[in-house]
């Protein structure tokens, strides 16, 4: 199917040959209902220049706007979001052409979900499960800023803690150069002390304190080397 969408073969689809149902238990989607989720996320995506060449800010900007809305469209629990099949089917088979728009075809991973922390879909699957209260922060983050906290998965597998380490970060710092050396000094500070210390049980007041110390500690090794 990657090879497919490389040779240009971008129709939808709500259903594919291979497609096989694992026994465990709900109700299978209809191709009906998979066609009017990726009616819905397409509708979105022109809003931000799909099907035409958009820059790099329009599409990030279609991410952020995105994300909240593949959350509603996938009622997931965590465990079937972790099955990749579902992320690559959404990229291959339903939603191909948007894919495409979004980030081509020659980097397979944004196809094939091998990671789900780059796969087009699932990542902003996890980022509005991470956001999901606080879809204002979600926005100010660049692309950066979320490769440090999903890439490494101590941080981003807790929602409360990556929301404290972006909310310190964001406060204290703008967008860019500046912010990408900090937040990748933070969060080593961040796995480094989770190595002797249960960071998660903090109430949520505590963490967002260290948080901010964090990252003035941060500021001033950056502003200083």
């Amino acid at each position: 199917m990657y090879l497919e969408a490389r040779q240009g073969q971008l129709t939808p689809a709500g259903s594919h040959p291979a497609q096989f149902f694992a026994p465990v238990g709900g109700r299978r989607i209809t191709p009906g209902e998979v066609a009017l989720m990726a009616s819905d996320i397409r509708r979105l995506a022109e809003e931000f220049g799909f099907p035409h060449r958009s820059d790099t800010s329009a599409r990030i900007a279609f991410d952020r706007a995105a994300a909240p809305r593949v959350r509603e469209n996938m009622d997931l629990s965590w465990s079937e979001a972790a099955a990749r099949d579902i992320w690559s089917f959404l990229a291959l088979v339903a939603l191909p052409d948007v894919t495409s728009w979004r980030f081509g075809s020659d980097n397979q991973e944004r196809w094939v979900a091998s990671d789900p922390n780059r796969h087009t879909w699932s990542r902003l699957w996890w980022q509005a499960i991470v956001f999901e209260d606080d879809f204002a922060l979600l926005s100010e983050l660049t692309e950066s800023d979320l490769n440090q906290l999903f890439e490494r998965r101590r941080i981003g597998g807790d929602p409360r803690l990556a929301r404290a380490i972006a909310r310190a970060v964001v406060s204290r710092t703008a967008d860019g150069e500046g912010r990408r050396e900090i937040i990748r000094d933070v969060t080593a500070r961040v796995r480094r002390r989770l190595a002797w210390a249960d960071m998660y049980s903090l109430e949520s007041d505590v963490l967002g304190s260290v948080m901010s110390q964090f990252v003035e500690e941060s500021i001033q090794r950056v502003g200083n080397s």
